[in-house]
């Protein structure tokens, strides 16, 4: 009996308990939806008006972009904190379990830590822009669109987007495609063992010099030259110059006119041949 008082006065203090602290519980679960709530639209608000005076202000997009998401991250981790204070839990407490936690904590953001690093080492060198055409060593390449505090998102040129760490990107080697405003068209021909090389050189000659977006640069000189000796095939090469935003132009036009070209004047273009003898 005395264990079944025992048993029934705990219940009913525990019962109290929790009927005394649930009005303040509840206000405090209403405080935290409406500070969440609110402090979403503040920092959407905040974003806005950042992006508005990055755009005002003329500055770097790729820049602004990283600058936005880094604001954006802020915000929300100052409102993780302020919510779990209005929860009654310090900040002081969860920081000693984060400590405690330290190596699995540094462990797990080892990797993040390296994509914002290298986030900040492109800004600072700025290996690209926005708007480049640019590959790396892991054979991703695209347009750059915009870069964040842990990742850049290039667009390839069948529209589909590519979400790449930054660590990868400034820890590898890339190429630029947009830099600079002139590049080197290089094309190769095969033609037969037959064909006059004077008349080949001629008719591709006469294709980059009639080509409108071919440039004639005087530090620069168009290249048509005979390259190789192949066992069925002699190669020649077709390097010209143009500008940076007419290269597949040129590219397309240049292989569409040369094999029209070749055609006209009888000048065979060698693929592979079986020849099967019957008895």
């Amino acid at each position: 009996m005395n264990d079944l008082k025992v048993m029934e006065n705990s219940a009913r203090s525990w019962l109290s308990y929790i009927f005394s602290a649930l009005p303040s519980f509840l206000v405090k679960v209403i405080l935290v939806v409406i500070l969440i709530f609110a402090g979403r639209k503040i920092i959407q608000l905040i974003c806005k008006s950042f992006e508005k005076i990055m755009k005002i202000r003329g500055t770097d997009p790729l820049l602004a972009s990283f600058a936005q998401s880094f604001l954006k991250h802020f915000l929300y981790i100052v409102l993780f904190f302020l919510t779990i204070g209005v929860l009654g839990i310090r900040a002081t407490s969860l920081m000693a379990l984060l400590g405690t936690a330290g190596l699995a904590v540094g462990l797990a953001l080892q990797g993040s830590l390296s994509d914002l690093a290298g986030g900040v080492l492109i800004l600072i060198f700025k290996p690209f822009a926005k708007g480049d055409y640019i590959s790396n060593t892991a054979g991703v390449e695209g347009v750059v669109d915009q870069i964040f505090i842990l990742h850049t998102i290039l667009t390839t040129a069948d529209n589909k987007n590519i979400v790449v760490p930054n660590g990868q990107l400034a820890h590898s080697t890339i190429v630029n495609f947009s830099q600079n405003p002139v590049r080197r068209l290089d094309l190769t021909f095969n033609v037969a063992y037959d064909a006059p090389v004077d008349q080949v050189k001629d008719i591709l000659g006469k294709v980059a010099a009639e080509h409108p977006l071919i440039l004639k640069l005087p530090d620069r000189t168009n290249t048509i030259r005979l390259l190789s000796l192949n066992d069925s095939s002699v190669s020649f090469v077709f390097r010209v110059w143009v500008n940076n935003k007419d290269y597949w132009n040129v590219y397309y036009d240049c292989n569409e006119t040369i094999k029209k070209a070749l055609e006209e004047n009888h000048i065979e273009i060698p693929y592979p041949k079986l020849d099967v003898y019957q008895k």
